[in-house]
């Protein structure tokens, strides 16, 4: 592989760090009252073993979770890094003030209530802006869930840390609750997000700006954001060119309807935008854009984990026919092509002992063949496909038996299990052999399968959705067309 260039430093980033690696946080409204967001970041904070310091502030308690508290942030006698807001909107102001005094650097503020919600309250959301800048300080938000970043146990969102993996994904999120999804649709798949910054309505720093930050990360390996608006656009397209020199970024856009653009407004104060403008934007900046926010975080590991692809053919083996022809209407309806075997390739197959009933056109169809459990025959079909020069990507779909977590699983169970686990590493190893990607699907998730949920844990991902499995590989090769343009 290529050494990655470093992209070029557009504007300065190190008032961005005390979001996202502070020295000492303090949370203003910390609080342990259920359900409240004082005691969710709280809880956040104190799910890691963050190596700051933590200054709960609050006007009537001499303690949080075991931690002194402090009535006025003012009364610290320590520096503080990062102010975490989670107050009522009135009090917002008169916090940003105090923080200035005591030299803060940046200012989270979790409260909603302004631009989302009147013109009046996008007056109060812009005096807080002028307020900060005037005192030197950088916002994030207001309306925001928080940020994390597990790389230095730090975890300053609602998001327990048990559920959280670090990985080497940072996300960008316009909408916190969006991100929520998108964590639990990669947790099947044992994926993760290492740092995470939810911007809000804005008022101060933006996407852009941590799309910057995270370009220039080396904790970083790709990117993925969710978006419903960029208000400052140029500068977007100058940095995503330079940060999309380097590293992958995905993108999922919302807002792409009337109506849920009007949806985007009510709850970010975001102008959503035609969509066809903001996609020819993303595409022109080399981004990948996403095709469902499910898919979002799976993009992002597969743009990182896999082999690229070097055009859209795509070979499909499977042990049941019904599985072969959805896949290829999901494949195909992706923009990609399942094309059939050449005779030389069939003959090749034939030769390695397939099933009298099977098809070896492509998709490749066991018929519900005990051959399908043949460890070393199904490596060598697979090495015979990949081997072909006539597939850029591969498909192995039906891996998995259900009953794997029952007390009273059988030995023949057990049999099938370990078979399993083979069978996957053998296919694992193939892909890394060819530099093919090498795609495994089951029809049970981690939940029905020990075997499935072995190997995720292990990092190798299982996929249980088809059309899952033709957006990652649609995505794979709209990214491996913009690094060979």
């Amino acid at each position: 592989m290529n050494k990655m260039r470093r992209p070029k430093v557009i504007h300065a980033l190190t008032d961005l760090e005390a979001f996202l690696n502070p020295g000492s946080v303090a949370i203003i409204g910390a609080s342990e009252r259920p359900g409240s967001w004082g005691s969710f970041i709280m809880g956040g904070l104190l799910s890691l073993d963050f190596s700051g310091n933590i200054y709960p502030v609050n006007a009537r308690a001499d303690q949080v979770y075991g931690i002194p508290a402090f009535r006025d942030i003012r009364k610290i006698n320590e520096p503080i890094d990062l102010a975490v807001c989670a107050i009522p909107a009135q009090f917002v102001a008169d916090t940003i003030n105090a923080c200035g005094q005591k030299g803060v650097k940046g200012i989270t503020i979790i409260t909603a209530g302004f631009a989302e919600t009147s013109e009046h309250g996008r007056q109060k959301q812009a005096s807080l802006t002028l307020l900060a800048r005037s005192l030197g300080m950088r916002l994030l938000g207001p309306n925001v869930s928080g940020t994390f970043n597990l790389h230095a146990d730090f975890n300053a969102s609602s998001i327990p840390a048990h559920n959280l993996i670090a990985t080497p994904i940072a996300a960008v999120c316009q909408g916190g609750y969006a991100f929520y999804d998108i964590l639990s649709s990669g947790w099947a798949l044992g994926l993760g997000v290492g740092k995470f910054i939810h911007t809000g309505n804005e008022c101060d720093l933006t996407v852009t700006d941590f799309l910057q930050l995270f370009g220039q990360d080396p904790e970083v390996n790709a990117i993925v954001m969710y978006l419903e608006t960029v208000r400052d656009g140029k500068r977007f397209m100058e940095i995503a060119r330079e940060v999309t020199k380097t590293k992958p970024v995905v993108v999922y856009k919302a807002g792409r309807t009337a109506d849920s653009a009007r949806a985007a407004r009510s709850h970010t104060d975001a102008l959503a935008g035609e969509w066809e403008i903001y996609k020819g934007m993303l595409q022109q900046v080399g981004a990948v854009i996403a095709p469902s926010m499910e898919l979002l975080l799976p993009t992002g590991h597969a743009l990182i984990e896999r082999p690229p692809m070097k055009s859209n053919r795509i070979g499909i083996i499977t042990v049941g026919g019904s599985w072969g022809v959805a896949l290829t209407d999901c494949i195909t309806e992706a923009g990609l092509s399942v094309p059939e075997f050449s005779q030389k390739l069939q003959k090749k197959l034939q030769s390695l002992g397939m099933p009298a009933r099977a098809s070896i056109k492509n998709p490749v169809d066991f018929g519900a063949s005990g051959q399908f459990l043949a460890t070393d025959f199904l490596t060598a079909l697979g090495r015979a496909i990949l081997a072909s020069g006539e597939v850029d990507a591969l498909i192995l779909h039906g891996i998995g038996r259900p009953g794997m977590h029952s007390k009273d699983t059988t030995e023949e169970w057990k049999i099938f299990l370990e078979i399993e686990k083979q069978q996957i590493n053998d296919m694992c190893a193939l892909e890394k052999e060819f530099s093919i990607p090498v795609l495994i699907g089951s029809h049970y998730n981690p939940w029905q399968s020990q075997a499935i949920s072995d190997l995720n844990k292990q990092g190798v991902r299982i996929y249980s959705r088809l059309h899952e499995m033709a957006g990652l590989l649609s995505s794979m090769y709209a990214y491996g067309a913009t690094r060979s343009e």
